[in-house]
């Protein structure tokens, strides 16, 4: 038992270091060939050898971790909703492509050890199908949460596809009015070039780079819905390229935070502390880049 215990550590090692390094080789090509799109706000355009490597480790970890968790969303969606704070808005997890609920649970104690009370994390499935009805799914997780808690808005905080899923039911899907702040992480606002690698199953290829979803979804409003934008993002993102694409506009806030992949947005304690900040940001105050 402890010989295929081993076995299967060293398998997801092996596999996530190799996957780490390839996405960060498809970084390093369209850095360089793109540079146009490359650019985002607060990066100086020059990466350095030493937060580069130290960037390049995290990410591997945190794969590791998000690999290494992922049974885990068998107990975690089971879990029924419960109300700490009734009427107190709820701050409410959506993850990612292939991802799931367990890969907020780092970020979802550690907001509740801060003195979020309603924190809950949410799955939707399969990543195959259209994604429009992955964001139907997103809709109906608020709307139940929203019934279970007695509030009237809830925040959200959505890690890459969780970011254009929600735009997507905010204009189409009844959302609007429902939401007071939608924070993303990494999100592909202008799909990804990396998403062109997937099978051209549903969801996965409608994140492409400028893809139809993604267009027709950029011809509306960027910051729907009446909610407050904050875009979260790195220049350091293996998955999402270009760099520029979590780049919002409308009454978003952008906030770039240096070398930091993109699973590793999960597990960051500055990302954590902006969206802290984010959560409990003055409804006046202006749209800025950092």
């Amino acid at each position: 038992m402890l010989d295929l215990l081993k076995l299967v550590l060293g398998a997801i090692v092996s596999a996530t270091a190799f996957s780490t390094l390839s996405m960060y080789a498809m970084w390093y090509y369209d850095r360089r060939n793109f540079p146009d799109t490359a650019e985002v706000p607060g990066d100086r355009n020059h990466v350095y050898l030493l937060p580069a490597l130290w960037g390049v480790f995290c990410e591997w970890l945190a794969i590791s971790i998000l690999v290494l968790s992922y049974p885990l969303r068998l107990i975690h969606d089971a879990s029924p909703v419960r109300t700490r704070v009734q009427g107190e808005t709820p701050v409410i997890l959506v993850h990612g492509y292939g991802g799931n609920a367990a890969n907020f649970l780092t970020l979802q104690w550690r907001l509740k050890l801060r003195g979020w009370a309603n924190v809950y994390a949410v799955s939707y499935t399969p990543p195959t199908i259209d994604a429009r009805k992955l964001a139907e799914q997103v809709t109906r997780h608020v709307e139940r949460i929203l019934a279970a808690t007695g509030a009237e808005k809830a925040h959200l905080v959505c890690h890459s596809m969780g970011g254009p899923l929600t735009r997507y039911a905010l204009h189409h899907l009844g959302l609007a009015g429902k939401l007071d702040r939608v924070i993303t992480l990494g999100s592909p606002h202008a799909g990804s070039r990396i998403a062109s690698l997937f099978p051209p199953l549903g969801a996965a290829s409608q994140m492409r780079y400028r893809s139809d979803f993604i267009n027709e979804l950029n011809s509306l409003d960027p910051t729907p819905g009446g909610a407050r934008f904050y875009s979260i993002f790195s220049n350091f993102d293996n998955f999402v390229l270009p760099a520029s694409s979590p780049v919002l506009g409308g009454n978003a806030r952008n906030i770039h935070v240096p070398y930091l992949g993109h699973c590793a947005l999960l597990y960051s304690p500055t990302v954590l502390r902006h969206i802290e900040e984010c959560l409990t940001d003055s409804p006046d105050s202006a749209s800025e880049e950092v």
